[in-house]
């Protein structure tokens, strides 16, 4: 069920503490939150932070990056409204695909599609995300998505 309630906007530089708020709050890492070459979302209810999501950009492709939903707003169709909002903003600025990192959940749902993670890799070299596991030595844990960018895939 959509709650009409909830709202998604643009986030700006001055909502980085409300984007690593809410990324941190669902457990996930909040490195490089609206870095150079990102773009973020908020959700709000009620005027308050209830979700964000963000993607980093590169030549052709972006990042998934941070689908977060806070307990108190799960079950109301918000991450499937963010994570479209991502597809759709990725697909207007001509993006083949996105890729993401995920340590859970079946994203499948969402029209992503298991891919290894040497492509991702290679393929965003420079995302910010991408960037800090090379600088770690660190590789990303969990599976990696892609979801091919084209008429079919706003159906989602």
């Amino acid at each position: 069920m959509t709650d009409p309630n909830i709202q998604i906007r643009l986030a700006g530089p001055q909502d980085k503490e409300i984007v690593t708020r809410v990324m941190q709050e669902a457990g996930l890492e909040t490195e490089a939150a609206l870095a150079e070459g990102t773009t973020y979302w908020i959700a709000t209810r009620g005027g308050q932070p209830v979700g964000a999501i963000g993607l980093e950009h590169g030549d052709g492709a972006s990042l998934l990056r941070g689908a977060a939903v806070l307990p108190s707003a799960r079950g109301s169709g918000l991450g499937r409204r963010l994570v479209m909002s991502a597809v759709q903003y990725a697909q207007g600025r001509g993006d083949r695909a996105i890729y993401m990192f995920s340590k859970g959940g079946d994203w499948s749902n969402f029209g992503f599609q298991q891919v290894p993670l040497a492509v991702v890799m290679g393929e965003l070299p420079d995302a910010p995300q991408i960037r800090a596991y090379r600088a770690r030595s660190e590789r990303p844990g969990g599976t990696t998505w892609m979801r091919p960018l084209d008429r079919a895939a706003s159906k989602a």
